[in-house]
């Protein structure tokens, strides 16, 4: 599940989809809404399962694939089938999706016999859509937030700008991204790290991939390791595998 289309407003048809644009976003990136949602997919042994914000593991692993929870349902993936859990563990839509994506406004699409469809939390259908769509072209529409700076770009190094266009961080990183939760996630040196908007390290580079903090929590990668770490960088679940 590749997400690299975004899409507006996915629960109206019909459904408007934007050409890929390029993003390092990987396949557990999940909706604005995951990092702040009771509990957060882990990967331990292969397996992944859910832990609660404090790092304690909730649903222990034992499925092939895992999202964060949307709407009180998470994806999973079991074997080469898509169903959904509940933040108790239980399977509430049994794995029989080819593809399938978050719940968004009490609809999540899936895919079944190479046709795309809307079900409802109960997991019966609710649309069926007139029209094909590729595995893995959907994704919730990202929440629009208001950003204290705007990226710049010079001489091939990233920086920002405060809204009149001054320079307020200097052009100095080999990638960029916006401001979340006061942090915003900066590469270095072929390194991922997280800098405030004084523009100071508060998070060392050290990272092979990053993702943005909401809710206080950010995901990050080492190697093929996954963990979530703080806004001061102590790792609530050390990266795993």
């Amino acid at each position: 599940m590749l997400l690299r289309i975004r899409m507006l407003g996915l629960a109206v048809l019909p459904l408007l989809l934007l050409a890929a644009c390029e993003t390092e976003e990987a396949s557990v990136e999940t909706p604005a809404e995951a990092t702040t949602a009771p509990l957060l997919p882990v990967v331990q042994n292969g397996q992944w399962g859910y832990i609660d914000r404090q790092g304690r593991v909730q649903v222990e692993p034992q499925f092939d694939g895992a999202w964060s929870f949307s709407e009180n349902l998470a994806l999973v993936r079991v074997d080469d089938q898509y169903g959904y859990i509940n933040t108790a563990g239980e399977m509430v839509i049994a794995p029989q999706f080819d593809d399938a994506w978050h719940f968004s406004g009490g609809l999540a699409p899936v895919q079944r016999d190479e046709q795309w469809l809307y079900i409802d939390p109960r997991g019966e259908t609710v649309v069926e859509t007139t029209f094909r769509l590729s595995p893995g072209v959907l994704e919730a529409q990202q929440e629009q937030r208001p950003q204290p700076f705007e990226l710049v770009r010079t001489d091939g190094q990233y920086g920002y700008t405060d809204e009149a266009g001054e320079v307020v961080i200097d052009p100095q990183f080999d990638r960029a991204w916006h401001f979340h939760d006061d942090r915003a996630r900066v590469r270095l040196d072929g390194q991922w790290g997280y800098i405030d908007t004084s523009g100071d390290w508060v998070v060392e580079p050290q990272f092979d991939r990053a993702w943005d903090f909401r809710g206080g929590i950010a995901l990050v990668q080492i190697d093929d390791r996954y963990g979530y770490i703080d806004r001061d960088g102590a790792y609530v679940w050390e990266p795993t595998r």
